[in-house]
C-alpha cells in the first residue's frame, strides 16, 4: 500500500488545506493592486454627427476647390520670388566684380556704379514687399486648411450627394 500524505501539494503545510484557497485570493488581491485600470474606450460621436449633409458636403467641396486655387496662387508667387531672389543675386555678384575694377578717379564710373546700387537697393526692397505679403496670404492660407480640416476632413459623406454636386455644375 502506497501512503499518501496530502498536504504534498501545498507549499504552505504548516497551515493545512484551508491556507490554499486563502493565499490563492491574496495573489490575486496583490497582483490587481499592482495592474493599471482599464477604461473602456472613449465613445465615438454619434454617427449623425459625422456624416456631412449635403449642405455640408457642398460647402467642403467649396472650400476644398478655394485651398487648390490659393495653393496654387502661392506657388506662383512663390516661384516670381524665386526669380527675384536670382535677379539679386545675380546682380550682387556682378556689382562685386565691377566694384574691384572700378575707377573710383572717374566720377561718372562711380556714378554709375551708385545708380547700379539703388537699382539693386530697389529690387531688393520689391523682394521684400513680396515676401512680406506672401507670408501673410501663406498665414491666411494655412487658416483656411486648418478650418478645412476641421469641419471637412474625416468625415464621411453620401456618395450619391458627391455625384449630385457634380452633375450641378
Amino acid at each position: 500500500m502506497i501512503w499518501h500524505d496530502p498536504g504534498w501539494m501545498n507549499p504552505y503545510p504548516i497551515f493545512g488545506r484551508r491556507a490554499v484557497p486563502i493565499v490563492v485570493a491574496l495573489a490575486c488581491i496583490g497582483s490587481a493592486h499592482g495592474a493599471e485600470k482599464v477604461r473602456p474606450a472613449a465613445v465615438p460621436a454619434k454617427t449623425s454627427d459625422r456624416i456631412l449633409t449635403p449642405a455640408q458636403l457642398r460647402e467642403c467641396v467649396l472650400q476644398r476647390e478655394q485651398l487648390r486655387g490659393q495653393t496654387d496662387t502661392a506657388v506662383k508667387a512663390k516661384a516670381e520670388i524665386a526669380v527675384d531672389k536670382a535677379e539679386i543675386d545675380r546682380t550682387g555678384t556682378a556689382m562685386a566684380e565691377a566694384l574691384a575694377a572700378l575707377d573710383r578717379t572717374s566720377a561718372d564710373a562711380v556714378a554709375a556704379h551708385n545708380a547700379k546700387v539703388d537699382e539693386r537697393s530697389a529690387l531688393i526692397k520689391a523682394y521684400e514687399d513680396k515676401v512680406d505679403a506672401f507670408n501673410r496670404r501663406a498665414e491666411l492660407i494655412q487658416t483656411s486648411r486648418d478650418g478645412y480640416d476641421k469641419a471637412c476632413e474625416n468625415r464621411r459623406y453620401d456618395d450619391r450627394d458627391l455625384t449630385d454636386l457634380q452633375r450641378k455644375k
